[in-house]
């Protein structure tokens, strides 16, 4: 099985009007070289524009083509195009939800989370790979869809028979039920 199938999978069931195409390096607009990882992720999963629904704001994976664009207002001031003093070079922003950023560390390979709107960019490390990206996201993706409505209680919280099955599925995947269980807490779900 190759490293995407899982994320694509569930990602068409979940919506299966959503484009996944290969697309090639000769897509990328940045300043520099496209690194081999995010190469194989837009080969291999190939989102194009894909939003998925999450909890709260829905997690976005701009396409190639946009990739680089979609670094304004965070490396670059989207009013000045100048650059924002606080962003370090090694970070690609690669989704994000609701304007918070996954970043791709271009040193490490490993995906970076911030919240925008705190003043100074201040990511931390939240996943290994963009393969535990994509495929944790299509699992959430896929929960909130089973879910529907029913997802959370009168208080608009999730309840807890879909925490625990995102902490068993993204566990089963990471093959790591700790690791699971923090990054739920992380992405909101308690």
């Amino acid at each position: 099985m190759a490293a995407y199938d899982t994320a694509k999978e569930l990602l068409r069931r979940v919506d299966p009007i959503a484009i996944f195409r290969p697309q090639l390096a000769v897509d990328w607009q940045g300043q520099f070289p496209l690194p081999d990882a995010v190469a194989e992720y837009f080969t291999q999963l190939g989102p194009v524009d894909v939003w998925i629904r999450a909890y709260a704001n829905p997690y976005f994976l701009p396409s190639l083509a946009h990739l680089w664009g979609h670094q304004t207002g965070y490396s670059t001031d989207g009013i000045t195009h100048e650059r924002i003093a606080d962003w370090d070079d090694d970070w690609l922003v690669i989704a994000d939800e609701g304007g918070d950023p996954f970043i791709f560390s271009r040193a490490s390979g490993a995906i970076l989370h911030a919240y925008h709107g705190e003043g100074a960019w201040k990511p931390t490390e939240m996943f290994d790979s963009l393969v535990e990206m994509a495929t944790t996201f299509a699992i959430i993706g896929d929960i909130v869809a089973s879910a529907g409505h029913g997802l959370t209680d009168h208080d608009s919280l999730i309840l807890p028979r879909y925490r625990q099955e995102a902490r068993m599925r993204i566990g089963e995947f990471l093959r790591s039920h700790a690791r699971a269980s923090a990054l739920v807490s992380s992405l909101g779900w308690g």
